[in-house]
């Protein structure tokens, strides 16, 4: 009888400590799903993070680029602007030279018209006088 006490002491003890084995293996397998979870739980916040990080350069990139995309634009404008400025300014100025050059050409004409009218009006002036000598020299030789 004292085997079979013993024999349940030692069945005790053994179910005690196998049962405290269990517990603790129970609490040691909940600790590490518990860390698992963080783990996961953390390693979903980086990607996020990450995710978040990734997309905010890139819209700082495309807002960097629209910036500059906008700036190249209006600096074109600007050069297209003033190149039809000058070309403006070129075109007034030669047209004001042929301006300038057809009536220094007109005044000339009037001149050289002026001219040509004076010596055609003395060449007429001349030849009446010429016209009326002969003629008084015919009528002194016909009463002669």
């Amino acid at each position: 009888m004292r085997l079979a006490r013993l024999d349940e002491m030692r069945q005790a003890a053994k179910s005690g400590v196998e049962m405290r084995v269990e517990k603790q293996r129970g609490e040691l397998v909940k600790k590490v799903e518990s860390r698992v979870r963080q783990a996961e739980a953390n390693r979903m916040l980086l990607l996020k993070l990450r995710r978040q990080r990734r997309a905010a350069r890139k819209e700082r990139t495309a807002q960097s680029l629209m910036r500059r995309t906008m700036q190249e634009s209006k600096y074109k404008e600007c050069v297209r602007a003033a190149i039809h400025q000058k070309r403006v300014a070129a075109e007034r100025k030669r047209l004001a030279l042929l301006e300038a050059e057809r009536l220094k050409a007109q005044a000339r004409l009037l001149q050289v018209q002026k001219a040509a009218n004076s010596v055609h009006v003395q060449r007429e002036m001349e030849r009446i006088k010429k016209k009326h000598e002969l003629e008084d020299r015919l009528q002194r030789v016909c009463m002669a």
